[in-house]
Order: structure tokens, then C-alpha cells, then sequence
């Protein structure tokens, strides 16, 4: 099936349209996907995974098109020379716009709600529906196209190049990875002047981000905006470093990925901002703000103005914006609130781990939440005084239902988990927020160190799984930026972003693979460390481990392509070889030979069980006694 999308437009607008391609693909599974644009988008579309072929509109693109017959033509442009195009080519179906009979621009059925609020729409209709609407432009489009809402990310990712030129960049002015490094882009086009804070306004701002947060200011600007940006810096009495106004399309993506925060205008930056994960606050004059999509990465300021949204170059809303409103929105965007929930049942070692947290000299702003369905737990929570300890009722209907109501419930901007039946190392939650650190990591996990006696074959295998195994895996892994399946032992992510995780599935796989399908970063942190105690005889460490291999076996049920870690398959031909590396006396080679039997003994009961008498996983509390 051939589709062809039609977009056109500002660039920044064609960078948000890239947050339709996972829904055209999932609704549309064996399509191949044309995208045809003018010259300057060229770059934002040319390197995106999802879309088969850009082709640029030049004075021969009817002749590259004239043999294509598409299935399929999305056009998401009101613009006569898009509309022209949707009508010429060879299709079966259009949708969004067109041109009829008379050459006059219309909708196709679903496109209508968009085309009434646009400029084509009739005034003063359209202008109204444009300030009423509530709906985000990526929420409008895939109503239109009628595909799926989930995994609406801005897909643009920085080249090795553009992540070499921003180190340059970084080493040439002295920024080290401790800085806050706010950009400002307070400009816009020359269509859209009164998108622009003003000059005082900006210089303003930049002496009191200085001066209050210690932060690094990048300035950002286009070609027209040399003497403004020049009249910012002479104004502002702090240092600024300027990026310059003519960066191209390689650089300006790469100058905004070294930020922590980005202060901006509704404009391109606004979207490179978004689609690089960076915090934004964003202020708006004449363009709705309801059509902006943030993706819970940062706060939006609206002028309480009536002259808000009017569309209008000479609108005056921004005026009515302080500098204040702006400086309390970055200061909130900075100061994440992370949450500690710790999963429990039954578990004897609960206030261990709850003084372990306390105890730790935790730099951000924290609550715990303990997880646990039954009443000696919550007798515990109440005896602590202090607010940031609660109770969290889990039904007993297993971790990941648990897990799914307090996605639902907390606000949070980062979550760690872990267990009550673990001991957490004295630095471990500091060091596992350090990864979040970087903008692009929305999951990372420690490193499990097991607790058993080595010299006792059970304790062996575990050191030897812990350490040959998983932690070599995730640490390779995780320095070549692929994906790994994490430890729910030490696991954090960014809130917000997972809605839910199946309840057949194994938690601390499918949570990673959710944020590294949106281009999220993985990282393995082995400086957290957590300490475990696994099973000390094998009908327990059988049934341990045959669970956890079969809430392996589902993941393709929900994700065909999940790029599975653990398998009988990859054991054989990849973890032999380490596993037999790691002995080092007769006696842990002759270990190690059974545990290579005891695995594929393991294996052979998850293929019984779920392939032979359909025994899958399902989501419960089952304690393991030996391992408490």
C-alpha cells in the first residue's frame, strides 16, 4: 500500500506532523509512505525511520509522481499549490484537502472540524472555533486521518555530527554537564512579529534567570534578528552567550539539545525543543495555545488578553505577559518532584528499606509511597511522622495492576521503584537521578549485586547470572545507546508518559521498551546499586525463574517487534561463552556446567507450560520464602 502525505507548510509544522507517522503505520501496517515537502524541510524529514521517500516540490515533482498510483493521499494543507497536487496524482482515496470542479479549496468529510476553524473557514465562525477549541493540532490531524492517538512523539533525532558540533559547542564556552543551561528564543519569523517578547522584556528575564537559578544563557535567533539579539545582550547586565542567527537546520536542532530548559515563542524552536525532549515554556500571543501538544515536558504561558489567538500580526496579547509569570514557569519546570514507590507484600524487611531511603542524603525534592495490600504495612507507614512517607492501598491483585493505578494517581516527575525485599546501597536513589540528568533518558535502572554466599553453589549462580549476565549485557548495551530490559529491583522512569503496562507481561521490560520506542534513552546506572537476595535451593530458584521467563514470552502478544534480551536463544549463543568465562576454580567450572543445564531445564518447563499446556504468565503476588 503506497500513501503519500502532503504537508507543506512552516517548518515547524511539518516537524509536528512527524507525531502522525507511528498511528499512519500502525492503522496502515504494510504501507510505504511518500512525504513530499518544499526545500527547506528537506532535512527535517530525510533521516525519520518511518517515512520510505521525501520528495522536494520543485518544478519537476509531477513528473517524479506521474507513474505512482497511491492508495492513499493525506493532505494536511489548505494551501492552493498542496491542494492542486492531492487532485493530480493517481489515488484511490483523499483525505484532508482538496480541490473541486471549480478549483476552490474544500475538506474532505473528516477534515471539515479543521477546515471551519481555519482561514478558509467562514468568518466570523472560524475565528471563534479557533479560541474555543480545546483540542491539540495532533489530536485534530489523527482524528482526521482516523488513526491512533498513543505514541504521538515528534520524531527528529540529532545525527552523530549534530551531537559532535554541540560538544564543540560546549567545550568552546565552558559549559560542563553540572550548568543549567536555559535557551532563549524570544524572537519568531518576520510573519509573525507580535509572536516576539520584547527586547526589555527578554534582556529583563535573562538577568533575573541569572541572577535567581546560576543558570547559563544561550540566546537563539534567526537571520532577521542580528540587532535585536544584539540590543539583548547590550541591555542585560549578566552574560549571555549568543548562538548566532544563522544557524541552519544541522545547527539550530544541535544548539537547542545542549539545554535544559527552553524559554520560547510558538515557532520552530518551540517543536525541535519538544521532539529533542527538552523542558519548554512556551508563550503564546496571536496562535492558539490549545493546539500545542507538550507532552508533560513543560508549562505554557497564556496572555489574559481578549486580543489572545486573534491570528492577527499586530496583535498586542504578549504585551500583557510579565516577566514574573515567565520566571515562575521555568523555576517549576526545574524543580522535579520524584517519587519513591517501594512494592511490598508481606514483606518483613519493609521499615529496613523505608530507613534506608531516609537515611540517604537525597538532593531532590521526594516523597516514598509504600504499595503493599496488607495492614501491617500501613500500621508501619503510620508510625513514621514524617509527611513524605504514605500509603498507597494495592487491591493484591499483583504488582502491575498496583503499578497502573499509580501511573493514574501520581504527578510526580520521576518515579523510582523499588522492592521491599531488597537493600538499597547508601547513595543509590542520588545516583540513579543523576541519569536524568540528560533530557533524552526517560528509563533508567541499577545494578542488582546479589547477596548470597558465593562458595554455595545457589549463591554462585546468582553472582554469576548478576554479573555475567545481567550486568555485563546492560551496561553493553546501554554504552551502544540500545535497548535492554531493566531490574525492577532499582528502576526509574519520567512520569506522564506511560499510561499503563499489560498485566501479562514482565513490568520491567515492556516499561523500558515503551519509552525507547519513543526515542527515549535507556541508561544503565551500575553506581546504584542494590542488593539482593535470591534463592538458596533449586525448587525455588526453578520457580522463580520459569515465572520470570515466561512473563518473557508474552511481550510479542502486545509488541511484535519487542527486540526480546532474554531467550533460550540468545543464552545459547551469546551467554555460554560468558558464563564460562566468569569461573575461576574447578569447582565453579563444574557449577557453572550445571547451572548451563539447570537453564535449559528452566527453558524447557516455560516451553511446556506456555506453549504445550498454555500456562502464560499472570500478574499476582507469589512469594519466593528463601529469598526473604
Amino acid at each position: 500500500m503506497k500513501i503519500l502525505i502532503i504537508k507543506l507548510g512552516a517548518l515547524g509544522d511539518v516537524l509536528r506532523t512527524t507525531s502522525l507517522l507511528p498511528g499512519i503505520k500502525k492503522k496502515f501496517k504494510e504501507s510505504e509512505l511518500y512525504w513530499i515537502t518544499k526545500k527547506d524541510s528537506f532535512f527535517l524529514l530525510n533521516n525519520n525511520p518511518l517515512v520510505d521517500k521525501v520528495l522536494v516540490l520543485d518544478n519537476n515533482y509531477f513528473h517524479k509522481l506521474k507513474n505512482i498510483y497511491f492508495d492513499l493521499v493525506i493532505n494536511l494543507d489548505e494551501e492552493v499549490e498542496a491542494c492542486l497536487l492531492a487532485s493530480r496524482v493517481k489515488k484511490e482515496q483523499a483525505i484532508g484537502f482538496i480541490l473541486d470542479k471549480n478549483n476552490k479549496i474544500v475538506p474532505t468529510e473528516t477534515a471539515r472540524e479543521w477546515y471551519n476553524m481555519s482561514a478558509l473557514g467562514k468568518k466570523p465562525d472560524n475565528d471563534e472555533l479557533k479560541k474555543k477549541n480545546k483540542k491539540t493540532y495532533q489530536q485534530l490531524m489523527a482524528e482526521m486521518i482516523d488513526i491512533s492517538q498513543d505514541n504521538n512523539d515528534i520524531i527528529f533525532n540529532l545525527a552523530k555530527w549534530q551531537e559532535k558540533f554541540a560538544s564543540d559547542f560546549k567545550r568552546r564556552y565552558n559549559i560542563s554537564k553540572d550548568d543549567v543551561i536555559i535557551g532563549f528564543n524570544t524572537g519568531s519569523g518576520y510573519k509573525w512579529p507580535s509572536k516576539m517578547l520584547s527586547i526589555e522584556k527578554t534582556a529583563h528575564l535573562a538577568e533575573k534567570i541569572y541572577n535567581e537559578l546560576n543558570a547559563k544563557i544561550l540566546l537563539f535567533g534567526g537571520p532577521n534578528e542580528i540587532e535585536r539579539n544584539n540590543k539583548i545582550i547590550a541591555l542585560a547586565n549578566v552574560p549571555i552567550i549568543n548562538t548566532g542567527c544563522g544557524n541552519d537546520l544541522i545547527e539550530f536542532p544541535a544548539l537547542i539539545s545542549i539545554c535544559n530548559l527552553f524559554v520560547t515563542s510558538d515557532s520552530l524552536g518551540l517543536h525541535i525543543a519538544l521532539a529533542l525532549k527538552r523542558k519548554v515554556v512556551v508563550f503564546f500571543g496571536p496562535t492558539s495555545a490549545s493546539e500545542i501538544e507538550m507532552y508533560n515536558l513543560g508549562k505554557k504561558i497564556i496572555p489574559k488578553d481578549k486580543c489572545y489567538c486573534c491570528y492577527k500580526p499586530d496583535c498586542k496579547a504578549l504585551e500583557s505577559i510579565k516577566v514574573d509569570e515567565i520566571i515562575k514557569s521555568v523555576k517549576e519546570s526545574l524543580n522535579e518532584k520524584v517519587s519513591i514507590i517501594i512494592t511490598s507484600f508481606k514483606e518483613p524487611n519493609l521499615k529496613k528499606v523505608i530507613d534506608s531511603i531516609l537515611n540517604q542524603d537525597i538532593k531532590a525534592n521526594y516523597d516514598i509511597i509504600v504499595a503493599a495490600p496488607d495492614t501491617d504495612a500501613q500500621n508501619l507507614v503510620k508510625s513514621y511522622k514524617r509527611t513524605n512517607v504514605t500509603y498507597f492501598k494495592d487491591p493484591g491483585r499483583g504488582k502491575s495492576f498496583a503499578l497502573n493505578m499509580l501511573f493514574r494517581r501520581l504527578k510526580s516527575n520521576i518515579l523510582v521503584f523499588t522492592d521491599a525485599d531488597v537493600i538499597l546501597d547508601k547513595n543509590s536513589i542520588n545516583e540513579i537521578l543523576k541519569a536524568f540528568k540528560d533530557p533524552i533518558v526517560g528509563c533508567a535502572c541499577g545494578r542488582v549485586v546479589s547477596l548470597n554466599d558465593k562458595n554455595e553453589i545457589n549463591g554462585y549462580w546468582s553472582h554469576l547470572l548478576a554479573d555475567a549476565g545481567a550486568h555485563r549485557i546492560r551496561k553493553l548495551l546501554s554504552n551502544q545507546e540500545k535497548f535492554f530490559e531493566c531490574s525492577a529491583y532499582l528502576m526509574a522512569i519520567r512520569n506522564n508518559i506511560i499510561k499503563e503496562v499489560p498485566l501479562d507481561v514482565a513490568e520491567d521490560s515492556i516499561i523500558p521498551f515503551y519509552f525507547y520506542k519513543r526515542s527515549y534513552k535507556l541508561k544503565y546506572v551500575d553506581s546504584a546499586k542494590v542488593y539482593v537476595r535470591n534463592p538458596d535451593n533449586f525448587n525455588d530458584w526453578l520457580k522463580q525463574r520459569t515465572r520470570t521467563a515466561k512473563a518473557h514470552e508474552t511481550l510479542t502478544k502486545y509488541e511484535p517487534n519487542f527486540p526480546r534480551v532474554k531467550s533460550l536463544k540468545n543464552e545459547v549463543f551469546y551467554g555460554t561463552f560468558w558464563a564460562l568465562s566468569y569461573p575461576r576454580t574447578f569447582k565453579e567450572i563444574y557449577w557453572t556446567i550445571k547451572l548451563l543445564f539447570a537453564r535449559l531445564y528452566m527453558w524447557t518447563n516455560v516451553f511446556m507450560d506456555t506453549k504445550i499446556f498454555k500456562k502464560h504468565y499472570t500478574d499476582s503476588w507469589d512469594r519466593v520464602e528463601s529469598t526473604k
